[in-house]
């Protein structure tokens, strides 16, 4: 049997009930203006993020099939777009669109299948032109837990390796779960946070600093 299958949100982030939590805290805590998401795929976790958030959520696909998908199931939700092109560029577009909100946005930043790596580009847009804002990115490197499984291309790792300066000034956090405890696919996550809500992002007992792994009470 897998529980992660059952109940109101069995597709949403993996199928991960802790990731599901991490997102309703993060979403309680930063009231954030707009979600931003990489990677619509079907939409189960756009969805879910509409629901928990009640926020505009820009979803990007870049495979039309998937967005023509998504595209169908949120017809007739204003609160929920469906971009079909490249993240970089989509994320270029509502950084100088003065209708999209400049601060206080939740950005997930999903899976990538092809050859073409936008990841460092993504972070690197976000950091520079948002504040008061939170990056979670999905199938990453956990470093002191190897049971999170994250993406590789080639001998490249999606890790802070690979993010390098671009994370800077932003504070890092980690899944405050271990691996064993989680459901679903089991895939790694790191949370960036500006500086302006690192503090409340510290707070909450969903996510923790490299130091120290303190697992909540359930």
């Amino acid at each position: 049997m897998r529980p992660w299958l059952y109940g109101p949100w069995p597709a949403a982030l993996n199928g991960q009930r802790f990731r599901q939590n991490l997102f309703r805290s993060l979403v309680r805590e930063l009231q954030p203006r707009a979600i931003f998401e990489s990677g619509t795929y079907c939409g189960g976790s756009t969805q879910f993020l509409w629901h928990l958030s009640g926020a505009p959520v820009f979803t990007v696909e870049k495979n039309r099939g998937f967005a023509r998908r998504a595209e169908r199931r949120f017809r007739g939700n204003p609160d929920v777009q469906v971009l079909n092109e490249d993240s970089r560029d989509a994320l270029r577009t509502l950084r100088d669109d003065a209708r999209f909100p400049s601060s206080r946005v939740l950005f997930y930043l999903d899976a990538h299948w092809e050859k073409d790596l936008p990841l460092r580009e993504e972070v690197d847009i976000i950091t520079k032109a948002w504040t008061d804002s939170v990056i979670v990115i999905d199938d990453f490197k956990v470093p002191d837990d190897d049971g999170y499984a994250f993406d590789t291309y080639g001998d490249l790792q999606l890790s802070m390796d690979y993010l390098g300066e671009t994370v800077e000034p932003y504070d890092t956090f980690w899944p405050n779960c271990p691996s064993d405890m989680e459901s679903g696919r089991r895939r790694g996550c790191v949370v960036l946070a500006a500086p302006g809500v690192a503090q409340q992002v510290s707070g909450l007992p969903e996510v923790r600093r490299a130091e120290a792994l303190v697992v909540p009470e359930r």
